[in-house]
Order: structure tokens, then C-alpha cells, then sequence
């Protein structure tokens, strides 16, 4: 098991206040026994993915049941951690939403994709079809994100925002260590107006939200700055002990730190 790391990553300048990246991932391999697995965690962000085929498959962590994915949806706000596997001859298009960013080019409720992957027809009718199918006859990452570029374009709303926008960059500025009672304050909305429109707005509720920020603000400075000690992170990161930590962690993860770490170390 490897984590889940793009083969390429782009940028699109003129989405950049929308779009973190495009990421394409890959597994170039013809033999059918080269299947390629990943641990993916929650990372609060909706993604736009696109597939080659319908040969990618995802279970939940602490399951066993694989299930094979549509070939282009929208995935929700996940709140636990899953895996992939990616079979021979296989690409994925990876368009990854800035955090609080979804809502602009969709007009309804994003807590409703919670844990959902909901395929690109059923948001978009025929445009997300045609969309689709237009992809499928480009080779070339550049041509295809130009085509996915002029299609979210066409479809910003950028008359959305609000306090929620405000919450979000707090939480992710603050890398999930902040009391949410100060962000209800600074909206100026009541605490029941504010989680309602924080879940609406953004796909999980406040608390769940930043949890997951802070959980993986922890594993990207473990994976970027190496070597780098665990626990020095845990108390950076305003943990009050390790019990918290490893609480918290295994419930976005859906593993103990000592497992996740081990079976990443062993498959590298």
C-alpha cells in the first residue's frame, strides 16, 4: 500500500481562486496482476474526477468490499479514510476544488455529498455528458484541462460568497486548531444559523471539518519535512496528549498512526 501521490500535477492561473490543482494518476502497467493501491485520506475538498475506464476500484478502510467507480463524478467531503485501486492501463483526472470552493459552480446543498460520489450526469445533465465524452477522445493533459477549465468557467457564480468563506480560510489557516465558538462569533450569525450554513456551504459541519484539516496538516508536514519526529507534531499542533491525537486520528483515518505507518513504510 503506497499513499496517494499524483504521477502529474497542474495549474490553471486564471482558476486559481477556485482550483487548487489538476492531478492525473496513473498505472501505465499491462499485465493484469500490476493493480496499484492506495491509502487516500480525507483531505475537505470536493474533487472533479474523470477516469479512462471503469477499471478503479474503492472501499471503505475497514471494510472489505471494493466497489468500482463511475468513470466521471463528483466526489463529496469524506470523513474517513478509503482505498484505491487502480488496475492496469488506467488514468485518472483529478480536479481538486479549493477548500469552501465547490459551492460556486453548484446551486445546491454540498452536505448532501457527504461521503458520495455522485456521477457528473446527475449534477450537470447533458453539458457534464457531453463533457465527458468529449474528454474521452483527448490524449494530451493539456487539452484536457483546457476543456475542463472553459466548462467550470462557464459555470462560476461568483456572487456566493459570504461569512462562511471567511470561516473557512480561518480553519485552514490555523490548520484546523480553532475554536469554533470565535468563528460563529465573527459571522455574526446565531450558532444554529452558522453550523446550518457551514454544512450547506461546505459538506461537513464545523467541528468535523476542521478535525479532518488538522489531521492532515499533520501528515503533510510529516511527508514534506523528513525526517521529522511524530510526536513533536502532535504537541505543535496543540494536541494535549497523545490519546487525543491518535483518537482523533483514527477516526479520519480509519487507522491507529502506528498501522497507518507501518503498512506505508513496509510497501515502500
Amino acid at each position: 500500500m503506497k499513499r496517494y501521490s499524483a504521477n502529474s500535477t497542474y495549474q490553471i492561473p486564471q482558476l486559481n481562486a477556485y482550483i487548487d490543482s489538476i492531478n492525473f494518476f496513473s498505472n501505465a502497467h499491462q499485465s493484469d496482476t500490476k493493480n496499484i493501491l492506495f491509502d487516500a485520506a480525507p483531505e475537505g475538498v470536493f474533487e472533479l474526477v474523470f477516469q479512462t475506464n471503469d477499471a478503479v476500484w474503492q472501499k471503505n478502510i475497514n471494510d472489505d468490499i471494493w466497489k468500482r467507480r463511475d468513470e466521471a463524478f463528483i466526489g463529496g467531503l469524506h470523513q474517513q479514510g478509503y482505498q484505491i485501486k487502480l488496475l492496469p492501463e488506467t488514468e485518472v483526472m483529478s480536479v481538486r476544488f479549493k477548500p469552501g470552493a465547490f459551492k460556486y459552480v453548484f446551486a445546491g446543498r454540498l452536505n448532501d455529498f457527504a461521503n458520495q460520489k455522485v456521477p457528473l450526469v446527475d449534477i450537470w445533465q447533458k453539458p457534464g455528458l457531453r463533457l465527458y465524452n468529449q474528454l474521452k477522445n483527448l490524449s494530451r493533459h493539456e487539452d484536457k484541462i483546457n476543456l475542463v477549465a472553459s466548462f467550470i468557467e462557464n459555470r462560476l457564480d461568483i456572487n456566493k460568497r459570504s461569512a462562511i468563506d471567511e470561516s473557512v480560510q480561518d480553519i485552514v489557516s490555523q490548520k484546523g486548531d480553532i475554536d469554533i465558538s470565535s468563528l460563529e462569533l465573527q459571522s455574526h450569525l446565531s450558532s444554529a444559523q452558522f453550523r446550518k450554513r457551514f454544512r450547506e456551504e461546505v459538506g461537513l459541519s464545523p467541528k468535523k471539518y476542521a478535525k479532518i484539516i488538522r489531521i492532515n496538516s499533520i501528515l503533510n508536514e510529516l511527508f514534506s519535512q523528513q525526517p521529522c519526529d511524530l510526536i513533536d507534531l502532535v504537541y505543535a499542533h496543540n494536541y494535549f496528549d497523545q490519546s487525543h491525537f491518535i483518537k482523533d486520528f483514527k477516526s479520519i483515518i480509519g487507522k491507529a498512526p502506528t498501522q497507518y505507518f507501518s503498512e506505508l513504510s513496509s510497501s515502500s
